[in-house]
């Protein structure tokens, strides 16, 4: 799939000591040529062979015929001396300083990181920027751009085995990438931007990272649900579009979801963290959802998926009493941990006992401010009443951490009345 060339990059300029440079050197790919300092040649090696494994599913998720990158071909700089790069006139005048990686057509640098992870991650954002240049013409604006790179990019595994667009399971598996944990911070500071904050962010970042986490979840939250993903694939072939026109046209196409676009943005930036699955989050909630009559309705609550509706709107000023029993697996090994509504008490989860039946009160509307106010979670259990001040869905679930639902099984009987 690849080959070294063997003689180093030839220099072309001085270094700051004044001898000739002779350590660069390239790996060949079948869609990138790098040109790096890394002193292992085997990680070098993995760069290209990870981009060359990224881009058919890059391609796929376009859904772009293959000869739309035929012979498209980046020329990559992986740099752990950035002036060694520059003196030999590898970074021309026009690209900007920058702290971590920078696209130019179909050009990339990226600055060498203390993991091999994020290094990785880096090249293949970068890339994901040039092939949008290259396909599209363009990449948007930044939400969208550094959106949909992020999402490229975030991947498991490596060389020929790297699988893209994924969200990881541990912390563990991407040292320095910092994303969930800047979201959890800006979760602690109650500083939450709004779906229509993270949609007007600046044509510069500069590397900061709340901005590229946001764009990310954005981006993630928009692919994933079915009714969104054709209107945000088909904004990329906008791509020369940077301006408000791009996201005026982009939300018009969304307008009658866009109330629900805000409320599951709202559960989204609450619960996103390592091994959420959208299969298990996606939230099935409709503004056509009938406004609760007041008769007792039964429902299920499964232990293995996120928040859940009874499939009604409830009017503002009314109190429900929730009603649960049944049992939960929250667990198989070493043997099967059996939860009832109360929860666990010898575990907590976000402040909670593991396998608590947990609501969640998320008005219909969202207010009109760049920050979000924290969503109203509350304790049910075996029994509770609810307040619920504003029309709102009224929505459930078995409290455990995102990232361990696979193993969960059984369901809670739930009633609510008045």
């Amino acid at each position: 799939m690849f080959t070294l060339v063997g003689d180093p990059v030839t220099a072309v300029g001085q270094d700051i000591g004044g001898q000739n440079r002779t350590n660069l050197y390239r790996v060949d790919g079948r869609f990138i040529e790098l040109t790096t300092d890394l002193e292992s040649r085997e990680e070098a090696e993995t760069l290209v062979a990870s981009f060359d494994a990224a881009v058919p599913q890059w391609t796929g998720f376009w859904d772009l015929a293959d000869d739309r990158v035929a012979g498209w071909k980046v020329t990559a700089f992986v740099m752990r001396d950035k002036q060694a790069f520059a003196s030999q006139g590898l970074i021309p005048i026009r690209v900007p300083d920058f702290p971590y990686g920078y696209a130019l057509n179909d050009s990339v640098w990226i600055m060498a990181q203390p993991s091999q992870y994020y290094t990785r991650h880096l090249m293949l954002h970068e890339g994901a920027h040039s092939l949008a240049f290259h396909c599209f013409g363009g990449a948007g604006p930044t939400w969208f751009m550094e959106g949909t790179a992020e999402l490229l990019s975030t991947h498991s595994g490596q060389g020929q085995q790297t699988k893209s667009i994924g969200i990881p399971n541990d912390k563990a598996d991407v040292p320095y990438w910092g994303r969930f944990t800047k979201m959890s911070q800006v979760r602690a500071e109650s500083t939450i931007p709004s779906i229509g904050k993270v949609m007007q962010y600046p044509p510069t970042l500069s590397g900061d990272v709340e901005s590229y986490t946001f764009s990310w979840a954005a981006a993630s939250m928009f692919a994933a649900y079915p009714e969104y993903r054709d209107v945000f694939r088909e904004a990329a072939n906008r791509g020369r579009e940077t301006s408000l026109t791009f996201n005026r046209q982009f939300r018009q196409r969304l307008a009658k979801d866009w109330p629900i676009v805000q409320a599951r943005w709202r559960l989204l930036t609450h619960d996103f963290d390592f091994g959420f699955d959208w299969d298990q989050q996606q939230v099935a909630i409709s503004i056509q959802d009938p406004l609760w009559d007041g008769k007792p309705i039964k429902f299920t609550v499964e232990a293995d998926r996120g928040w859940q509706s009874p499939g009604v709107r409830v009017p503002s000023g009314v109190k429900v009493r929730v009603r649960a029993s049944g049992q939960v697996t929250l667990a198989q090994e070493p043997k099967p941990w059996i939860s009832e509504p109360e929860g666990v008490t010898i575990q907590y989860v976000v402040g909670r006992p593991l396998g608590q039946l947990i609501a969640c009160v998320l008005p219909n509307q969202t207010p009109r401010q760049d920050e979000l106010p924290t969503i109203d979670v509350q304790t049910i259990g075996n029994q509770s009443v609810v307040d619920v001040a504003a029309h709102s869905w009224l929505l459930f679930k078995v409290n455990d951490a995102v990232g361990d639902l696979g193993d969960n099984g059984g369901s809670f009987e739930v009633t609510i009345e008045p």
